[in-house]
């Protein structure tokens, strides 16, 4: 299988035959003319033809990643340049721009585009002659990972890799945050809790009934004074004599 610059060479060889009719007619007659402008990588501006949008072909728009390096790309190698043509069978589009290969040095541009990686392949029906090429140039230039459009892919999946990691580490910090708030509140209404516990023990305290000094107190002064009322008054039976102990308490006299 030729590779997708073989082919390129091939197929530029082939479309210059096609052009000159050695394999056939072309669309323009093989006719030759000088790209005056480029306008993107894929749109310039070509003496007679005004505006050409090349066939089968899609570089980034403006603004978008790769733009620059596609429309770099086509300067160089058309601007100012004479380059060969071959119409579409649908020569022109809406926007009313020629529809066309173009060709230098025996290689067609549109195909390099795709083989060099500044282009994905673009096919309108029933402009699509040459598609089967451009489909095997495009998957050679994605699987050699190579090119402008390679470099935005892998700009983009890195992008989207650091997007993911950062939204990992966010979602991290939100579940800690919330862990920690979780934390926050339990250990809030476990010293809302010990508080109104504090504070019931200091109500019960207060009010706690205090203990009966006086009862204890009482009987035993009672007893103490009865005693000193006795000692006071009470005498032995030889000083009162012809008294008797009436009521038991050892006491003779009042």
């Amino acid at each position: 299988m030729f590779s997708a610059r073989g082919r390129l060479a091939t197929c530029g060889v082939a479309l210059a035959c096609a052009l000159s009719g050695c394999a056939g007619t072309g669309s323009s007659g093989g006719e030759s003319a000088r790209v005056t402008d480029v306008i993107d990588g894929d749109t310039v501006e070509v003496e007679r033809l005004g505006r050409v949008r090349l066939i089968g072909v899609d570089t980034p728009e403006r603004g978008r990643c790769a733009d620059d390096a596609a429309t770099r790309f086509t300067r160089d190698r058309l601007l100012n340049r004479v380059v060969r043509y071959e119409l579409g069978e649908e020569p022109k589009d809406r926007y009313d721009r020629t529809l066309a290969y173009l060709s230098r040095d025996e290689q067609m541009h549109n195909l390099a585009l795709l083989t060099e990686g500044y282009a994905s392949v673009l096919t309108i029906p029933p402009n699509d002659k040459y598609e089967s090429d451009f489909e095997e140039a495009e998957r050679e230039a994605e699987a050699a990972d190579t090119g402008a459009l390679a470099t935005c892919d892998r700009n983009r999946r890195r992008a989207a890799l650091r997007r993911g990691r950062e939204e990992e580490r966010a979602r991290e910090a939100a579940i800690i945050r919330l862990e920690r708030s979780r934390a926050a509140r339990a250990a809030a209404r476990r010293d809302r809790a010990a508080q109104r516990r504090r504070e019931a023990r200091a109500l019960e305290e207060e009010f706690a009934p205090e203990p009966d000094e006086d009862s204890g107190s009482g009987s035993g002064d009672g007893g103490g004074g009865g005693g000193g009322d006795s000692g006071g008054s009470c005498l032995p039976a030889s000083a009162c004599p012809g008294k008797r102990d009436g009521d038991g308490d050892g006491c003779y006299c009042e």
